[in-house]
């Protein structure tokens, strides 16, 4: 009997422990539930209020790209098999810098080379040597090997981004060949300098600035920036001090250094830089393989006089080809109403030409034929012959 009472009294008190124990995690669940509901809720307002977050440049033209091209044939909400998957025939992939590649995905639903796992970054055909390159014929190598028809540009990239893609792209030199600091002396008598960063000839190009500043057009400088100055074992500072500058055009500014430094004392040097991202300190020559095909709204330049719009997309395509010899051009006006002239300088007697006069489908047209400055011929240029690589007779 005594050990029959026993055993109820424990039985009863694991009861009563069973009872806290329900208790307590149903008090536990129902305070996760509450605390799981304020956060969605909360993060639900921020996300509301805030939208999508994206620069809205980036929003215009993402949602043009994946309403105004190809479609790819790869279904965005489909699962694949990844050992038995293979890409569809019309595939291609869009070049720009990794910081943008799940936007394209999931904006556009169009296929990156680049993203920010950092795939696609480094390496011969990595976004980096794309965008540094000086060679369009080594660019272009690169969106062959990775079956690319679209490369996207925006300012931050030939700006604030390039060290970072010039890093990704050589490691030991850096931004060094491409963007320079120099002192400038600050107000007279206060013993002050002021950094200043200037982009050298190399900069202009690369394929980033031909593209993004330039649209694949020949640019030839007008005025440049003529400037003196001592090496930092001279002054003691960082960086070189310009000690002279002056706005001049390129043939005198030529001639300027090049007497100044057949002259010049040691440690003092002169040279010409550029006064504007538009305007090289070098005649850059066309991109043949390149056309722009949209650009976003935005004015990236606090300047009326200039105009350089936030986001670009452009199309890779064969070019038509012209016999001819000198320089060609043809007007454009892009879908903002931009209007710009693209220039190509023969190479062997031939141009190749990105743009086509007739049959055009993109929103950035011709508002003219071909025409070589030197002999005034005039030539129409079929889409066919663009998307072909076909001859213009």
């Amino acid at each position: 009997k005594k050990s029959s009472r026993g055993s109820k009294k424990r039985t009863a008190a694991r009861s009563g422990t069973d009872a806290v124990l329900i208790g307590l995690v149903i008090a536990t669940a129902l305070v996760a539930a509450l605390f799981c509901y304020s956060s969605v809720s909360t993060n639900y307002s921020v996300v509301s209020a805030r939208g999508d977050n994206l620069i809205p440049d980036w929003r215009e033209s993402l949602d043009w790209l994946g309403n105004n091209t190809p479609d790819t044939g790869v279904d965005y909400l489909k699962i694949y098999d990844q050992k038995t998957f293979a890409y569809p025939e019309q595939s291609y992939g869009v070049m720009t810098w990794w910081d943008y590649g799940h936007m394209i995905t999931f904006i556009a639903k169009r296929i990156p080379n680049a993203n920010p796992f950092q795939q696609g970054v480094a390496g011969p055909d990595g976004a980096a040597s794309f965008f540094v390159t000086t060679s369009e014929s080594g660019a272009s190598r690169i969106l062959d090997n990775l079956h690319t028809r679209y490369v996207i540009t925006d300012s931050l990239m030939d700006t604030a981004k390039f060290p970072a893609m010039a890093t990704w792209y050589n490691s030991s030199v850096k931004e060094s060949p491409y963007m320079e600091d120099l002192f400038l002396p600050g107000a007279e008598g206060s013993g002050m300098v002021e950094a200043r960063l200037i982009y050298t000839p190399l900069y202009y190009h690369t394929m980033v600035s031909r593209l993004h500043n330039l649209d694949g057009s020949m640019v030839q400088p007008a005025r440049i920036l003529y400037i003196e100055y001592s090496d930092p074992g001279i002054t003691g500072l960082s960086f070189p001090l310009i000690v002279n500058a002056e706005e001049m055009d390129t043939a005198n500014a030529t001639e300027r250094a090049r007497t100044f430094n057949s002259q010049a004392r040691p440690g003092y040097h002169a040279k010409l830089i550029s006064v504007s991202l538009l305007s090289p300190a070098d005649t850059v020559p066309a991109l043949q393989h390149y056309r722009l095909v949209h650009e976003s709204p935005t004015n990236s330049l606090a300047s009326d006089s200039a105009d350089l719009k936030f986001v670009k997309t452009f199309e890779y395509v064969k070019g038509a080809h012209i016999r001819g010899d000198g320089i060609i051009a043809v007007p454009l006006i892009t879908n903002t109403g931009r209007t710009f002239t693209y220039y190509q300088e023969s190479t062997d007697g031939e141009f190749i030409v990105p743009y086509s006069t007739t049959g055009n489908e993109y929103d950035v047209r011709a508002t003219g034929k071909y025409r070589i400055i030197a002999t005034g011929r005039e030539f129409d240029v079929p889409e066919s012959a663009v998307i072909e690589g076909l001859t213009i007779h």
